[in-house]
Parts: structure tokens; C-alpha cells; sequence
């Protein structure tokens, strides 16, 4: 099966979940995350739910209201994005493809993350992305060294598949879904 059909497959998959069920597994992830936390401050890249996507509010909330900075994707071009500050929830706005992003001006380079915070549309048992195919996570990631960040997944147990990675796939070091943590 190729790529593109597995990823609609699993995206299928993804909507087909009640928004109800949705909402309280993306709660459950959040929670998981949020038990990770370290006390020290940390610089976290995470993003703002799009569609059916793993909803990481309850995270944001948390962190918003801690010593971590939080910062979300702008898209800059069909290539290329950047991590922005988030300060408070008033700051986001609609950016490009319909994600939502920043207003803030304050950006950070990928490699100065401590964590990295990605969707996918399914990931493999040996820590494996499939994303929406743009490739956006995988070009920014290009260049930093292993853990830095450290590149976590969210996705919920459904979205789990079989597939044979490309070499310029990126893996996570986490994968968290409502089931807990799968570490590679």
C-alpha cells in the first residue's frame, strides 16, 4: 500500500472518532505530557489542532501558566515554517493553509527546543511519522542533532500502522497516545 493511501486511511480512521471521544483522548495525552513536565524551565514546540488532530489544549493551558515557554508553527512558504512565541491564547490567529499560529514576533530555531511536539496522521511501533505530507517537520529537523529537540508524537492508539520509512524520515524519540507512552 502506498504512502498516500495508508495516510487517507488513517486519517479516515482519525475523523471517524466522535468529537465527545476525541476531545477525552486528546485530554488523556495532554495528561501524559503534562506528568513529564520537569520542574526546570523547559522551550516547548508544540502546535494548535487542526481538524481532527490530537487537541493539545489542556497542555497549552498548563503550560501557559508555568515557567515553560511555549511556541506553535508559522507557516512561512509550501516549504518551510518557523517556531513562534505563544504568550496567552489571545495571541493566535489564522495563518497559513487555515493552521492556526502566533501573532507573536518571537521566534526560536529548532535545534534551540527542549521538546517538539508533533502531530502525525499514523506512526509505526519503531517510532516513525507519517505526516500530512509536506514534509514541513522533516526539512526543520534536518539539521538539528539527535534530541535536540526531543521529538515527541501525539496521535491517538488508532492511528498505529505498518510502513516503510524514507530516509529522510525524521522518527520520534516519544510517541504518547491515550494508551500512554510508546519510548523508541
Amino acid at each position: 500500500m502506498s504512502k498516500d493511501t495508508l495516510r487517507q486511511e488513517l486519517l479516515d480512521t482519525r475523523n471517524r472518532l466522535p468529537n465527545e471521544t476525541r476531545r477525552e483522548l486528546s485530554r488523556l495525552i495532554s495528561k501524559h505530557l503534562l506528568s513529564m513536565l520537569p520542574t526546570d524551565t523547559l522551550q516547548i514546540g508544540s502546535y494548535m489542532a487542526l481538524g481532527s488532530e490530537v487537541d493539545l489544549q489542556w497542555l497549552h493551558f498548563e503550560i501557559l501558566a508555568s515557567v515553560h515557554r511555549l511556541y506553535i508553527p508559522r507557516i512561512l512558504s509550501k516549504t518551510s515554517m518557523e517556531m513562534a512565541a505563544l504568550d496567552h491564547e489571545e495571541q493566535v490567529t489564522a495563518g497559513a493553509f487555515g493552521i492556526a499560529t502566533s501573532l507573536q514576533k518571537e521566534t526560536i530555531d529548532f535545534a534551540a527546543l527542549d521538546w517538539l511536539i508533533m502531530p502525525c496522521s499514523g506512526f509505526d511501533q519503531q517510532g516513525y511519522r507519517l505526516g500530512m505530507g509536506g514534509g514541513f517537520y522533516d526539512r526543520a529537523l534536518e539539521y538539528c542533532e539527535p534530541y535536540a529537540p526531543l521529538r515527541i508524537g501525539v496521535a491517538f492508539s488508532a492511528q498505529q500502522a505498518s510502513f516503510e520509512p524514507d530516509p529522510w524520515d525524521q522518527p520520534f524519540d516519544w510517541i504518547i497516545t491515550e494508551d500512554g507512552f510508546i519510548r523508541r
